[in-house]
C-alpha cells in the first residue's frame, strides 16, 4: 500500500486478487486515477504503526488490511492523516479523500449521531481506560473519573462521553478536568508524565500501549461498557456513498479468505473480531437492545 511499508512480524497473507466486478463498481474517477485516500487520524497502535525517520509510512492492523482491500479493488491505496475527525470527515464528504479507517465509532442511531454518517464496520471494541501500573487515582470505571484528569481525543465520541461526566461530577460538587489531546501517543504521554490521571479511548491501542510500557501502564475498566455498549467500528464514509457496497464487499472477501481474522490476530485484536461486516451495525444493535 502506498504510504505503508511491509510489517515486521510472522507471515503475511498472500496478495489478494483483484476482483473485477469491485474494481467495476468503484467510482470513476477512483478507477481513472487507479489510488484512492483514506483518512486516518494519525498513529494508532496496533492499527496505525509508524515507521521511524519515514513520518507517512506505516505498518499495523488497518495498513494490512487496506492494503488487501486496495488489492481487492484493483487500486492502489494512499493514506493522509487529519487529526480532527470532524475536519476528516468534511473532507472525506467533499470528495477530497474517499474515506476514513482509523477505524472510526460507529454513531448512526444513538446519542452521539455524526449527521450525514455513515459505517462499514469491521469490529467491536470496548472502551477502557490506560493508567499508571498500580491504578493510583483508582479508576475503574466512568463514575470513578470525579477528581481526576482524563485525557481523550479531541472531537471524538470519547470526548463527549467524558465532558457529559464532568457535568454530572458537578452537580456533586466535584470536578473532572478532560484533557483535549490530538493523537493516541499524546494520550499514552500525558499518562506517563502524569498530565493525566487516566487515558480513555478504543482498547486496542489502550492494550498495545500497556504491552508496550514494560510494565509501567495498565488497562483498567475494560469490564464496563463506560458508556459504549454495543460499539462497533470501521470505516467512515457520507451517508449514500458509492464506496459503501465496493468496501463492504472488499471486506467481506477478506472475512471469508480468512485474511481478515489473519490480520487481526497477528496485531493481538483477537477480542474484537465479529463474524460478518456491516453497514450501520451500531444502529442494529440498537434495536436490538432497545433498553441500552
Amino acid at each position: 500500500m502506498t504510504g505503508c511499508s511491509a510489517a515486521e512480524k510472522p507471515a503475511d497473507p498472500d496478495p489478494s486478487e483483484m476482483v473485477q466486478s469491485i474494481h467495476d463498481a468503484l467510482p470513476q474517477d477512483i478507477q481513472d486515477d487507479g489510488s484512492l485516500t483514506v483518512v486516518i487520524s494519525g498513529a494508532n497502535p496496533p492499527w496505525w504503526v509508524t515507521t521511524p525517520g519515514k513520518a507517512e509510512e506505516y505498518t499495523g492492523a488497518g495498513a494490512e488490511l487496506m492494503q488487501k482491500v486496495g488489492e481487492i479493488m484493483g487500486v492502489d491505496v494512499e493514506v493522509v492523516a487529519i487529526p480532527d475527525i470532524s475536519g476528516a470527515f468534511a473532507s472525506i464528504s467533499a470528495k477530497r479523500y474517499a474515506f476514513g479507517f482509523f477505524p472510526y465509532a460507529d454513531s448512526v442511531g444513538g446519542p452521539r449521531e455524526r449527521p450525514g454518517a455513515e459505517f462499514v464496520d469491521v469490529l467491536k471494541e470496548v472502551v477502557p481506560f490506560l493508567v499508571k501500573k498500580g491504578n493510583p487515582a483508582n479508576v475503574t470505571s466512568m463514575d470513578d473519573l470525579c477528581g481526576v484528569t482524563v485525557a481523550a481525543l479531541v472531537n471524538a465520541a470519547t470526548y463527549k462521553v467524558a465532558e457529559a461526566q464532568a457535568a454530572k461530577c458537578q452537580e456533586t460538587g466535584q470536578d473532572l478536568d478532560v484533557l483535549g489531546i490530538k493523537t493516541v501517543p499524546d494520550g499514552i504521554l500525558a499518562v506517563r508524565s502524569g498530565r493525566a490521571d487516566a487515558f480513555f479511548t478504543g482498547g486496542a491501542s489502550l492494550f498495545h500501549a500497556a504491552k508496550e510500557s514494560k510494565g509501567e501502564l495498565e488497562v483498567v475498566g475494560d469490564e464496563y461498557d463506560n458508556g459504549f455498549a454495543g460499539q462497533f467500528m470501521g470505516a467512515l464514509l457520507p451517508k449514500g456513498s458509492d464506496l459503501t457496497q465496493p468496501l463492504l464487499d472488499s471486506f467481506q472477501i477478506l472475512f471469508d479468505n480468512g485474511d481478515y481474522v489473519k490480520i487481526m490476530k497477528k496485531w493481538g485484536l483477537d477480542s474484537e473480531i465479529i463474524e460478518k461486516p456491516g453497514v450501520n451495525l451500531y444502529a442494529d444493535w440498537l434495536a436490538d437492545n432497545p433498553t441500552k
